[in-house]
């Protein structure tokens, strides 16, 4: 087993984390309101590809994991994008029947 881990050093790891996502939503927030026109969508994945990219790396602790839990989530992470791209050839292939 591990040694145990004080409520100050979680804190000091988790806290700074907390508040980045928190400023990342706020600007996600900001960016509903702001005329950006074609480019809202792309800066708006980026914001939640960079808040998905913060929970995994910081708190399911990927950057301390062994190759084998990071291998999976690559693996989890390609998968997605497999769905993901199979769901826009989808909307595509319907947006040109109409």
């Amino acid at each position: 087993m591990s040694a145990p881990v004080s409520a100050g050093a979680v804190w000091r790891r988790v806290l700074p984390v907390w508040l980045g996502l928190m400023a990342l939503l706020a600007v996600a927030c900001a960016l509903a309101y702001a005329p950006l026109g074609p480019w809202t969508a792309a800066v708006s994945f980026g914001i939640a590809t960079t808040q998905a990219a913060l929970v995994a790396l910081l708190f399911m602790r990927l950057i301390e994991a062994s190759a084998l839990i990071r291998l999976t989530a690559a693996c989890g992470l390609f998968w997605s994008a497999i769905l993901f791209t199979l769901t826009f050839a989808d909307v595509l292939s319907r947006l040109t029947r109409s």
